[in-house]
C-alpha cells in the first residue's frame, strides 16, 4: 500500500505543479498523524455521519486543506490527512491545531473499524488510532 500512496503522490506533485505558474514556490505533499478524533459512538444504518479529525501541525510551513486519502479494506476505513509543506522558506515554530471533517454514510451492517494515520513506528511500519464503531 505505501507503494501505492507514494506513485500517487508523485503523479500527482508532477501535474500539479507547473513553473509557468508566477505564484509557484517549492513545496511537498505529506502524511501527517491525527492527534484526535471525534465520532459516533454508534451508527445508524443508512444515516449520515461528520467525523472531526485533529491534527497538530509542527511548524508555520505546514498547511491542511482538508485533504486526505480514505481507504476500504473491508469493513475496515483507514485514514491519511495529507499537509501541505512549503520548502526552502523561513518556518516559525509555533506548532498549531487544525480540524477538518470526513463524511461517512452508515451502509454496512457490520461494524466500522476506523484506522487514523498516527505516524510511523521505529521500524518504518504505519501506526494507528483504531476505533471501532458499532451499526445499529
Amino acid at each position: 500500500m505505501k507503494h501505492f500512496i507514494a506513485l500517487f503522490l508523485i503523479a500527482f506533485l508532477i501535474v500539479g505543479c507547473s513553473k509557468d505558474d508566477d505564484n509557484y514556490h517549492d513545496y511537498h505533499l505529506e502524511y501527517i498523524g491525527v492527534k484526535s478524533v471525534d465520532i459516533p459512538d454508534e451508527f445508524v444504518y443508512g444515516q449520515n455521519y461528520r467525523i472531526d479529525i485533529t491534527l497538530e501541525l509542527p511548524n508555520s510551513c505546514y498547511y491542511q486543506y482538508n485533504q486526505y486519502d480514505y481507504f476500504y479494506e473491508g469493513t475496515t476505513r483507514f485514514i491519511y490527512p495529507i499537509v501541505h509543506v512549503d520548502d526552502n522558506v523561513a518556518c516559525t515554530q509555533n506548532i498549531t491545531e487544525t480540524t477538518f471533517s470526513v463524511r461517512v454514510h452508515a451502509i454496512q451492517s457490520e461494524p466500522y473499524i476506523f484506522k487514523f494515520y498516527q505516524g510511523e513506528d521505529a521500524n518504518g511500519e504505519d501506526t494507528f488510532l483504531t476505533i471501532e464503531v458499532p451499526v445499529i
